[in-house]
């Protein structure tokens, strides 16, 4: 008789349990999230997957690769991922093109960049006449360099030349063989940079120029019918910033991992650089760095030209917790 109690008992303890478990099971969603450039201004995403929000969120998230926006865009509108983090440009490019997308969130609204130039040319008038490197004609580098020189007073089409050099790496090696006199460049090539001896001309990010430089695109469709769920990801980005921002040390350490590099003094640059000065605490899209895409495009589409801003930006999810307190809270513990 005790034998047979025990044995319903186990028989509905094991019960109890499957059901806990299949409770659990229902409440983690998976999801694809596409992410475009192994890049420390794409690191949020990485850092908040990796420090476990996704998961406190409900979320079972799988990161994929896709080099470039425009794959990007074509593995969310395919079904095989839910949103990308890509370039604002980007996602402002396809939906002028035809592609139902927003912005419905940002990591960076500005330029992260710095203009670097040779040791003997000391102030940003000096580069009169001479050649600034950039990675390609109507990029962001390219973009950020135009409207850097402006706010300086200079003109980047009568006043210097603006050659096409490609990557970071290859703009080093043109500035060390003074192929060119500046370069554009971003952390941690600020510290090999100052190592070399160059001059830091101008620090874009102290500029604040509004530009909408990484972004977290959804569809339309998907936002009308999975609010939910993109509510879960804003909330788990906002929590993987305050953390990026406030433990230095394990976000460093998963940077490591995510670039591939053991340089600590890389790293610290690229913390101190991105981390503390240039993501947002409250990663609204702005609104003003649309405008800036669009006065850029407009010069080869009449449809960036006839375009508001608020036509390519879903401010919703930001916008609900910051009302409700949710992002100040975070930064008062």
């Amino acid at each position: 008789m005790n034998k047979n109690k025990r044995l319903a008992g186990l028989l509905i303890s094991l019960s109890f349990l499957v059901v806990l478990i299949s409770h659990a099971g229902a409440q983690t969603r998976k999801l694809n999230l596409a992410y475009t450039a192994t890049s420390p201004y794409q690191a949020v995403l990485i850092i908040t997957k990796e420090a476990g929000f996704f998961r406190k969120h409900g979320l079972d998230v799988s990161l994929i690769f896709t080099p470039g926006g425009s794959l990007g865009f074509q593995a969310m509108m395919g079904g095989d991922v839910a949103m990308v983090l890509a370039d604002g440009s980007a996602a402002v490019a396809g939906s002028l093109a035809g592609a139902d997308i927003v912005v419905i969130a940002s990591l960076l609204n500005t330029f992260p960049y710095s203009l670097v130039s040779l040791p003997e040319i000391k102030r940003v008038e000096q580069l009169v006449g001479g050649k600034i490197a950039v990675s390609r004609f109507g990029s962001a580098t390219d973009l950020g360099v135009r409207m850097a020189l402006a706010k300086v007073g200079l003109n980047a089409e009568k006043d210097v030349t603006l050659l096409q050099i490609g990557a970071q790496t290859a703009r080093v090696a043109a500035l060390q063989s003074k192929n060119v006199q500046a370069t554009i460049i971003t952390p941690p090539f600020t510290l090999t940079a100052r190592k070399l001896g160059y001059n830091t001309l101008i620090d874009m990010s102290q500029l604040n120029i509004p530009f909408q430089l990484t972004a977290l695109v959804a569809s339309r469709a998907y936002i009308k019918s999975q609010r939910d769920v993109i509510m879960s990801v804003v909330t788990s980005l906002v929590e993987g910033i305050h953390f990026y921002k406030r433990e230095k040390e394990a976000s460093i350490k998963i940077m490591s991992k995510y670039l591939q590099t053991t340089d600590r003094e890389a790293l610290e640059e690229t913390y101190k650089e991105i981390a503390l000065k240039v993501v947002p605490e409250k990663p609204y899209p702005t609104l003003p760095g649309i405008q800036t895409i669009l006065g850029e495009l407009a010069t080869k589409n009449p449809k960036a030209k006839a375009s508001r801003p608020e036509d390519f930006v879903d401010a919703s999810f930001v916008k609900k917790l910051d009302e409700e307190g949710f992002i100040d809270r975070l930064y008062k513990r």
